[in-house]
């Protein structure tokens, strides 16, 4: 099998597990051992490997080799154990945000992973909330005195380790660095409405534009992971959330061709189980990039975009100014030290040996086919992004 069969072949679980169906007698037949080695390390890739599991111990498919039938066991476990401490994790800290009445908005898989069948599906590699920048301060001081560590402060976050060892984003905005993303997204708590205690919640309009903001952004950058295909799917199906409910949003943004097309290879892939030709292109592009995208992917965007490397080169060289101001604060009373900053910048990743990972990801300008870039051209004159 072909890289691409295998794609077909997870999308087809993915479809099964999502639709809470019976896998038909042709799927079954199609997942040979050998098969079953390259699906692993494929779910594996996009932090899926608990679904494929639970698929084939429900199926009793055979696995023969040993080593290799204890691993996909194991990883419904880890994955139950996993989503058992975030889950504890997230109680834990919104029970101290509820005590101090510090207003908070649980964000992105937080949420969504509830509609899924099974929450172990949706598992997430942190917990994301939101809470008010001019409070930011005085909450970090709070988890703290609670035995929580709090790292330094990022573009739009600071990253947290709880007391039982799960990783928290503490957002104190959701910008993503793309200007016409960040004029929506910056007004977040402007659609926010009071849940419970001190908890809000995004009203659906926006936490589908949300979504919608954040896959875009991974997906400009190299990459989003099937996962979020799955969350546009069970958004539509699960949460009555269609992207139509955030159109005046999605617009504002320039994204609602992005959302319209998303959906259609979510629907395409998850509802009526046959991706079309674009589908398949969306496909493998994302499959290609991991949860998180690949350089190799990000690279192929900007050739497509710009007809060679250099603006990746530039972008990553020359970060933004609201993004270096979190690493050089003087930035904010300074702004005239950008370019030295930059320069400084360039010196500390040269000083912690990081040259060899520049290189890497430069070369790859050297290697990216012109059937990807052309494929990505295709992608890109379907979202209008």
């Amino acid at each position: 099998m072909d890289a691409r069969e295998i794609q077909q072949l997870l999308i087809e679980i993915l479809y099964t597990e999502l639709n809470e169906a019976e896998a038909s007698a042709a799927l079954l037949s199609k997942i040979t051992e050998d098969a079953l080695v390259f699906l692993y390390r494929l779910a594996k890739k996009h932090d899926l490997a608990q679904v494929l599991s639970k698929f084939v111990y429900k199926n009793k498919l055979a696995v023969s080799n040993e080593e290799f039938r204890e691993r996909l066991q194991q990883e419904e476990v880890l994955a139950l154990c996993k989503q058992e401490r975030m889950n504890y994790a997230f109680e834990q800290v919104c029970g101290i945000f509820d005590q101090e009445k510090i207003p908070y908005i649980p964000l992105k898989g937080a949420v969504i992973r509830a509609y899924y069948p099974d929450e172990r599906m949706r598992v997430s590699c942190d917990i994301d909330i939101l809470v008010h920048e001019k409070q930011l301060d005085s909450v970090v001081a709070c988890l703290k005195d609670k035995g929580y560590i709090c790292g330094n402060k990022r573009y739009h976050d600071i990253p947290v380790i709880c007391p039982n060892k799960t990783p928290l984003e503490l957002h104190f905005n959701i910008r993503e660095d793309k200007a016409f993303l960040d004029k929506v997204l910056k007004r977040a708590w402007d659609y926010a409405a009071p849940a419970q205690n001190s908890r809000y919640d995004f009203t659906k309009p926006f936490f589908v534009f949300h979504m919608y903001a954040h896959m875009a952004h991974h997906f400009l950058s190299g990459g989003c992971g099937i996962r979020s295909l799955m969350d546009v799917w069970v958004m539509e199906h699960k949460m009555d959330a269609p992207c139509s409910c955030a159109k005046e949003l999605l617009e504002k943004a320039g994204i609602y061709e992005f959302a319209v097309q998303m959906s259609g290879v979510a629907n395409r892939c998850f509802t009526d189980n046959k991706p079309d030709d674009f589908s398949e292109l969306v496909l493998n592009y994302i499959f290609n990039g991991g949860v998180y995208g690949t350089a190799e992917n990000s690279i192929a965007v900007e050739k497509a975009k710009n007809g060679s490397a250099l603006a990746y080169a530039f972008k990553r060289f020359f970060l933004s100014y609201p993004m270096m101001t979190t690493a050089y604060p003087i930035l904010k009373k300074a702004p005239f030290l950008l370019p030295f900053c930059w320069i400084a910048r360039g010196a500390k990743a040269l000083l912690q040996g990081k040259s060899g990972k520049i290189q890497n990801e430069l070369s790859y300008a050297n290697h990216v086919s012109q059937e990807k870039i052309d494929e990505i051209k295709e992608i890109r004159a379907r979202i209008k992004l």
